[in-house]
């Protein structure tokens, strides 16, 4: 879908903009109505203002998509817009995002990002694509979306899901693989998350799945946070283990039992 742009005489003058970006600044004292930011949005060129004007339309909850669809009905798929759909949350943005999915080119992630809020009800095609995709923020994306089907899947569907990008070269990917798996208690998923830290993982990886460790919390964790103890010593990681030991409340005695 093509992007319509405002005739040039209905665009807003680089001094209106200055203003209208004032005003947004002093949103509390004086606000704009939905009405008027519907209205203002087409008219302006300024690609941050625009997305700024268009996350305050979402934020007006899910009346707003009856100036939010007639807008994209005429101005096309576009960052602004893909964003108050995702923030105002009404069924019929889901209908209009997953329209655009197919032809959103490189604004796909944002796309998808923008359908986090409807994870359950969208197609699972659509999260194993985008978890296989090569591109971070369509990884990034997919896991956000897989959040919400993380309790009904078994540890073996989310673990074929999530092994490769375990094994991503990108810090990102991982260790937000590593917050999703860590509302997890089972052995292989714990397995998976203590295989993530070695001192030559990637920059900050190894430390958040010792802290996963540390926030599931179960005496399965704790066990393997003590076993750890050897070959982190005199390490780096050393510190932030006993960090993570220190904060096991519920296993105080087992932990300082073994430290003694």
């Amino acid at each position: 879908m093509g992007l319509a742009v405002a005739p040039a005489s209905d665009l807003l003058q680089p001094h209106e903009e200055a203003a209208l970006s004032e005003r947004l600044g002093r949103w509390r004292r004086q606000p704009l109505t939905p009405e008027e930011l519907s209205a203002l949005l087409p008219r302006v060129s300024d690609p941050t203002l625009a997305l700024s004007l268009a996350e305050r339309l979402g934020m007006a909850g899910p009346e707003a998509i009856a100036l939010i669809l007639p807008l994209c009905q005429s101005q096309g798929i576009s960052l602004p817009l893909i964003r108050a759909l995702g923030i105002c949350h009404h069924p019929q943005a889901c209908t209009q995002l997953l329209t655009w999915l197919p032809e959103a080119g490189p604004l796909e992630p944002d796309v998808l990002e923008a359908l986090g809020c409807w994870g359950n009800l969208i197609d699972f095609r659509i999260i194993e694509s985008a978890l296989s995709a090569p591109g971070q923020s369509h990884r990034l994306a997919g896991l956000s979306l897989l959040t919400f089907r993380n309790r009904s899947l078994t540890a073996e569907e989310v673990l074929r899901l999530t092994t490769p990008l375990l094994q991503d070269f990108r810090a990102d990917v991982v260790i937000a693989t590593i917050k999703l798996l860590q509302r997890r208690n089972e052995p292989s998923v714990l397995a998976a998350i203590r295989g993530c830290i070695s001192t030559e993982a990637l920059p900050r990886v190894a430390e958040a799945a010792l802290q996963a460790l540390g926030c599931i919390g179960s005496l399965e964790c704790c066990q393997q946070l003590l076993e750890l103890r050897g070959e982190l010593a005199g390490t780096a990681l050393e510190e932030p283990l006993r960090r993570q030991l220190k904060a096991q409340v519920r296993h105080q005695a087992l932990v300082e039992q073994a430290l003694a």
